[in-house]
């Protein structure tokens, strides 16, 4: 039997397959923020609403508030360094909702039908950052702790990566460390390494401590592997590594939390850090290690607080650190006079106060020191770092490295688009390390 189909009844079949595939692929439920992005600018309807209802509150079910604004942000990265950010709220029907952020930025959120709901999505380029407020009816929310995000992508060089043939130090977990004298009480992890090249009938090593230290001893922009490449290279002297965390204060009883004592040891503008690390942990070091005395051999590096702190050792304790490196450091308005824990402890008169009163004050007490201190100084920042009352971060570090040129430091400021993140700083690791135990830097 034999069967005739005319050129017109496959024509409209064929028309009708491709017209149902595509209705398929408008109605399919978005997989991602940049889906969802798409049917938010697409015309208003009421099924591309329901779908973007759907997709947020999939990722909410577990929020009990989401009137508040405390929660978090949707965010999903692109391969060119940015990425979309999808923001969600609920109110009631009718209600004007609008995100306002610094550099003079809104965006009015889209209501979702008549459920009370609110959405936006917004797509940010690489080295751009936005910290937030929701307003509801022109009344403005406060801040939550995750109301800041941002997008930064560096590309790292070379002496960043593990390269064949370059021999390997070694990595060691130490047991974990008790403090009894300046911060008794406190547990804190800590590592130390030591380069293939080292040797105990060789000369001393040169001694580089890193605070927050197991961020920079794991994962990506790993300082080891940067030492590894750089020591093999022969463009810094040998040098053993101390990777400290911040002190823990262990919970008192079960379903407590432990106390973090990061901001006492790291936003005290006093020399506590720095003798805590010459009196308790570097004596544990130099037990095994042969390590050069001399303080101009001394780095200490760090980021945020941590790099704040690097740079109040070097100040109050030049007989221990000449050399620093800083990254987003927070040089801000972060202790008052009655904001310092323990200060009926503190061996410093209170009619002394003043000048240890906190980071924000460094580029005046740099100015007025007389002779300059013998301290080398390495400072990185992006201009999207944080500004809120604290203080404006990128500013402060620009005060500091007009203090410093203003008083005659050597010194090197690295600046970028990047936020409140270690980031670029990991990243111009290695070109700070070469600087920091040179004369000239390359660049500068």
């Amino acid at each position: 039997m034999r069967f005739s189909v005319c050129r017109s009844t496959i024509q409209t079949a064929s028309l009708a397959v491709m017209l149902l595939c595509f209705i398929s692929s408008v109605s399919a439920a978005p997989q991602n923020l940049e889906d969802v992005s798409k049917l938010l600018k697409a015309p208003a309807n009421q099924a591309n609403q329901k779908q973007v209802l759907d997709y947020f509150l999939k990722r909410y079910q577990k929020e009990k508030d989401l009137t508040q604004g405390t929660h978090r942000h949707l965010i999903q990265k692109t391969d060119d360094g940015g990425g979309f950010a999808g923001w969600f709220l609920k109110g009631k029907p009718g209600d004007e909702m609008i995100i306002f952020a610094e550099k003079d930025r809104q965006w009015p959120m889209i209501e979702l039908g008549d459920s009370g709901y609110f959405a936006r999505v917004e797509r940010f380029p690489n080295f751009s950052s936005v910290h937030y407020r929701y307003s509801v009816n022109g009344r403005r929310l406060p801040a939550g702790r995750f109301s800041r995000f941002g997008f930064e992508s560096y590309e790292w060089k070379p002496e960043s990566i593990r390269q064949e043939g370059v021999p390997q130090g070694k990595l060691t977990q130490m047991p974990a460390f008790k403090s009894t004298k300046q911060y008794p009480g406190t547990v804190r992890d800590w590592w130390v390494y030591v380069p293939a090249q080292y040797s105990e009938t060789g000369d001393p090593a040169k001694l580089i401590v890193f605070t927050d230290g197991g961020g920079y001893c794991h994962g990506d922009g790993n300082a080891t592997i940067v030492l590894d490449n750089l020591i093999h290279a022969k463009k810094i002297p040998v040098s053993i590594a101390v990777f400290i965390n911040p002190g823990v204060i262990p919970a008192k009883s079960k379903g407590k939390q432990p106390v973090r004592n990061r901001s006492n040891e790291y936003d005290t503008c006093t020399a506590q850090y720095a003798t805590f690390l010459d009196e308790e942990m570097l004596p544990l070091v130099r037990k095994q290690y042969r390590i050069s005395e001399k303080p101009e051999d001394h780095l200490i590096c760090g980021a945020s607080s941590g790099g704040s702190c690097a740079f109040t050792a070097a100040w109050h304790r030049t007989d221990q650190f000449q050399k620093v490196i800083s990254f987003v450091g927070s040089f801000c308005d972060f202790r008052g006079i009655n904001d310092y824990p323990s200060r009926k402890d503190n061996t410093i008169p209170l009619n002394q106060f003043g000048p240890w009163k906190t980071a924000h004050d460094y580029p005046g007490l740099i100015r007025k020191q007389d002779p300059p201190k013998p301290i080398k100084v390495f400072l990185q920042d992006g201009d999207n770092d944080l500004d809120n009352k604290l203080g404006n971060w990128f500013l402060n570090n620009e005060r500091m490295a007009a203090a410093l040129a203003y008083s005659g430091y050597d010194f090197w400021f690295v600046t970028g688009h990047g936020m409140h993140s270690s980031r670029h700083g990991k990243a111009v690791l290695p070109d700070a390390l070469v600087w920091i135990w040179n004369s000239k830097a390359d660049g500068k």
